[in-house]
């Protein structure tokens, strides 16, 4: 029998899951740049999550989880191919067909996807091949008795390269292309070790007071805000760390709480938001120009875009979940 879902987790798999998609679909103005920098806590704590559910599981398990992300990749890589060729089926034709698939052959468009796990159909999915990666890892690390003290020496030392990459190293001026420390290597295994080393230390973490977690996530907001309007743009920051562990120690201490049907109702939405926010977002912005809407002269559209697209992919992943009988795509989002 399937233990309850921790509602709090949900819900803030869900928030996450929004900041994903206002990292994307950006706000107009400095209210954008501060949503977006705000946000990058988001795919940290999915790794994070990931790792605290996965630690001390049998190879058997991971296996299966490895499986259903399999499913999930090739779900969305099927959806966005079928979505790129109808839109150039309705721009450019058949030439341009053509030239979508033969980026497949292309030496460097194979290198960003099996090294740096940026696909052709959709560089936003990411994620799911960085988690894949990750996994496949983890299970040969468990398969071989890897000691803890190995498995989080070694994932410490890569965050403070990620850390030193992304976040150091603009204080000199130098920014790295973003793909270098975003892929499974540089992000995904040092978070998704730490979510291990949480769940290894939860007890202890219960007993942080519920004041020094909102102290972190308040530092980490203005250490985000201050580096990005300092030194600009960053994959990830310091304060985005800080953030994501303060609400990984949320739904710890805070996973007793009843919530409404209504808001239960959304449980498991999270993967399909942000699987389908580009596609919808891409929509929209068609269906703007066939009804005669210039979005850029509206100054309401241009703003509330990001949050229609939030409200779209929330649907069409409340109907996803009621048709596959969605499960949180064992560990993907992440259980």
């Amino acid at each position: 029998m399937n233990k309850p879902k921790n509602g709090t987790l949900e819900l803030l798999k869900l928030f996450a899951s929004y900041m994903v998609v206002f990292i994307h679909v950006i706000f107009p103005g400095k209210i954008g740049t501060l949503m977006e920098t705000l946000a990058r806590f988001a795919v940290p704590f999915f790794f994070l999550i990931s790792g605290f559910y996965s630690y001390r599981i049998p190879p058997q398990k991971i296996k299966a989880r490895v499986k259903s992300i399999l499913y999930l990749i090739i779900f969305a890589a099927v959806s966005y191919t079928l979505f790129n060729i109808i839109v150039r089926l309705s721009s450019g034709g058949s030439e341009d067909i053509s030239a979508y698939f033969v980026q497949y052959s292309d030496f460097h468009t194979l290198v960003k996807l099996f090294i740096f796990n940026v696909p052709i159909c959709s560089e936003y999915m990411w994620y799911l091949y960085a988690i894949l990666y990750v996994y496949v890892i983890f299970y040969f690390v468990t398969a071989f008795y890897v000691k803890d003290k190995v498995i989080f020496s070694i994932s410490i030392s890569i965050l403070i390269l990620h850390i030193l990459s992304g976040e150091i190293l603009s204080l000199f001026g130098i920014f790295l292309p973003g793909l270098l420390v975003r892929n499974f290597a540089v992000s995904g295994i040092p978070f998704f070790s730490i979510g291990l080393l949480v769940k290894k230390y939860q007890k202890k973490i219960l007993t942080i007071p519920s004041y020094v977690i909102l102290l972190s996530i308040i530092i980490g907001t203005l250490e985000s805000i201050v580096s990005r309007y300092f030194f600009e743009k960053k994959e990830v920051y310091i304060g985005s760390l800080l953030i994501s562990f303060a609400f990984v120690c949320l739904f710890i201490k805070y996973s007793n709480i009843k919530y409404p049907k209504s808001i239960r109702a959304l449980e498991g939405c999270s993967t399909y938001v942000y699987i389908f926010h580009d596609m919808i977002s891409k929509t929209l912005r068609s269906i703007y120009i066939a009804v005669g809407v210039n979005m850029k002269s509206s100054v309401l559209l241009e703003n509330m875009h990001p949050i229609i697209v939030c409200i779209c992919s929330t649907a069409l992943a409340f109907l996803l979940v009621k048709v596959f009988h969605h499960k949180d795509c064992a560990g993907v989002f992440l259980r």
